[in-house]
């Protein structure tokens, strides 16, 4: 069963992990393993890329856990700025594919993982892309970061580096424009 943490707990996680305590290392890949691939999910929209970037960042968490300074700051901020150039970087070294390259028995085998398994489930995976793609990318971001990362203003306007005022509006225009589109 997991114990919810406050956003606080974290820092002194980190600051055990990068003391060489595996007990936190584990605690931490509990408590934001969900949140983080949630996140990825939501920006790749493929279970295994999702899976395999997860990895990368848990990966990079441990290797470069030497890095983060708690008098400089949140473990969180640090963590999810982390996550982000993780993925950023992900699609930075993607090349281009010509879709007659790939060979047809990978095709069906990808379009069977991605195939919702009832109709009712698949109209509501078609409304929520069409709705994510409907919005900028700095909502989509917001969205990602506020929503699925589930991250404090605070956390979110340090990673951003936008007033916590105005994400509290963006948030707001945002829910708005979900309502709209889910009534």
């Amino acid at each position: 069963m997991r114990i919810p943490f406050k956003t606080d707990d974290f820092t002194p996680l980190a600051v055990r992990l990068r003391k060489g305590d595996g007990l936190a290392a584990e605690k931490l890949y509990e408590q934001l393993f969900d949140k983080v691939f949630g996140f990825c999910m939501n920006k790749t929209s493929n279970r295994t890329t999702a899976e395999d970037l997860t990895q990368d960042i848990f990966l990079k968490l441990i290797d470069r856990i030497e890095t983060f300074d708690e008098k400089r700051g949140n473990f969180l901020v640090w963590f999810w700025q982390l996550a982000r150039n993780t993925v950023t970087d992900y699609y930075r070294k993607q090349k281009e594919v010509h879709f007659s390259d790939i060979e047809e028995n990978k095709i069906e085998e990808s379009a069977g993982q991605l195939m919702p398994q009832t109709i009712d489930s698949k109209v509501e995976i078609e409304r929520i892309s069409s709705f994510l793609s409907s919005i900028s990318s700095e909502e989509k971001e917001l969205f990602e970061l506020h929503f699925v990362a589930d991250l404090k203003y605070s956390d979110i306007s340090e990673i951003l580096g936008k007033p916590e005022g105005n994400l509290r509006v963006a948030v707001s225009r945002l829910k708005e424009k979900i309502r709209r589109n889910f009534a």
